[in-house]
């Protein structure tokens, strides 16, 4: 059984609520959550090598999510 800090009537509302939006709300959403993901890699490259450019600052969140091979060749390098 997983720990919970949620009780069972937050969690009924919680679900109910998401089985309440329309599409294109959970797209938004969902687009705005991997938007926030993405600046907190980047942020976190950027605190570990401040001088890193931009490009390499993407390489290195790529190979985070995918792993070194695919980076790689996504990236050409």
């Amino acid at each position: 059984m997983a720990l919970s800090d949620t009780s069972p009537a937050m969690e009924e509302a919680y679900f109910r609520r998401l089985a309440e939006l329309t599409p294109s709300e959970r797209v938004r959403i969902a687009a705005e959550l991997w938007r926030a993901g993405h600046l907190l890699q980047c942020a976190a490259v950027r605190q570990r090598d401040p001088t890193a450019s931009d490009d390499e600052v993407i390489f290195q969140v790529a190979v985070a999510r995918f792993g070194l091979d695919v980076a790689r060749k996504a990236y050409r390098r």
